[in-house]
């Protein structure tokens, strides 16, 4: 269920970092491509380079990195073009703005391993594998959690698209507030019209206006997606918290505790907690196994739910009391029982 962030070191600018080192056995030579921010973004980056130096340390893999210019398919691509050229033959993509990216590189390199984390494809090559997470399960430990912590409290969120992942993402943060409603009686909601999809992945100004829009209507936290525009809501509401504002976030996918600090001499943040999608577990999980030699994940997505400890909450939450993180600890293991189901659409 949690999971604690390990300090990531950081080099690469707008080209490659030098982090070559003894490739191990396999021959594979692994590197990603950021979304744009460095690797130490406190973000999705920095939780899947996370994951390359547990096999740079493991299996003394030769591991690195390019942070584009600009967060599009074709600059993507150049990063591609640059490792592949470099020598490196299995390429990370960490998120959701790859998708057109991994499967143009799966096609333009096939003598190459793609592994895209957290994206909708359409179809998966043979030289390609997909990482998925079980967003609804994800979510739904979250809206619990916060539930729990607020009791009284209107919930919103803001996310850049309207897409498969994101829908069920918010179908189960809407089910863990309505269990935490039903069965703790909590005096909690979440409005389906307290969720805002800005139409863009990248738009920050526009999730920043998102946000101050929703929490001017009195919405109390926001659940936020984890692109540009997501941060932008992410830093509305922490400058009105800073302001005295008794408003909040939740992160999705990596933790957002240290991204909406606001008072770093006494760890004041704006985050609740964070539906946790660990892309550190899901790429070291893939390229570990292909180095001992099984590669059955190609050609195929594959899933990671609770169960997989890649999905749940952070592994600190220092704006959850111990109460409330007992009783998600409680509900984590019915989940994992099937005694709670989870759906994957708002009803």
């Amino acid at each position: 269920m949690f999971k604690k962030a390990i300090a990531a070191l950081s080099a690469a600018a707008m080209c490659l970092g030098l982090w070559a080192c003894s490739a191990d056995e396999s021959g594979i030579k692994a590197a990603m491509v950021t979304s744009g921010m460095a690797i130490s973004d406190n973000h999705t980056n920095q939780s899947a380079w996370e994951g390359l130096e547990r096999l740079e340390e493991e299996y003394r893999t030769d591991i690195n990195n390019y942070r584009p210019q600009q967060n599009d398919t074709e600059s993507f691509m150049v990063g591609v073009k640059t490792l592949v050229e470099a020598g490196y033959n299995t390429i990370i993509f960490p998120g959701p703005l790859f998708a057109e990216a991994f499967e143009k590189a799966c096609r333009e390199y096939p003598s190459c391993t793609f592994i895209a984390v957290d994206c909708s494809v359409s179809s998966v090559p043979e030289n390609g594998a997909v990482a998925v997470f079980d967003k609804s399960q994800a979510g739904f430990m979250a809206g619990l959690a916060a539930a729990c912590q607020l009791e009284n409290a209107r919930f919103g969120g803001v996310f850049g698209v309207s897409s498969e992942i994101e829908q069920e993402l918010l179908a189960g943060f809407v089910q863990g507030i309505n269990y935490a409603a039903d069965n703790l009686d909590i005096n909690v909601t979440a409005d389906e019209d307290d969720l805002v999809f800005v139409g863009s992945r990248t738009d920050y100004p526009s999730g920043q206006r998102a946000a101050a829009s929703l929490y001017d209507s009195g919405v109390n936290c926001l659940l936020v997606s984890s692109d540009p525009t997501g941060m932008g809501a992410a830093a509305e509401g922490t400058m009105r918290r800073q302001a005295g504002d008794d408003v909040w976030i939740i992160g999705s996918d990596a933790d957002y505790f240290q991204t909406a600090m606001y008072d770093t001499e006494n760890k004041l943040s704006c985050a609740l907690t964070s539906a946790l999608c660990d892309y550190g577990d899901a790429v070291y999980d893939l390229v570990s196994r292909m180095i001992e030699g099984d590669r059955t994940m190609l050609g195929d997505y594959t899933v990671y739910g609770v169960s997989s400890g890649a999905v749940g909450l952070p592994e600190e939450n220092p704006n959850i009391s111990k109460e409330a993180l007992e009783l998600c600890t409680s509900a984590l293991e019915e989940i994992k029982a099937g005694d709670i189901v989870i759906k994957n659409t708002i009803e």
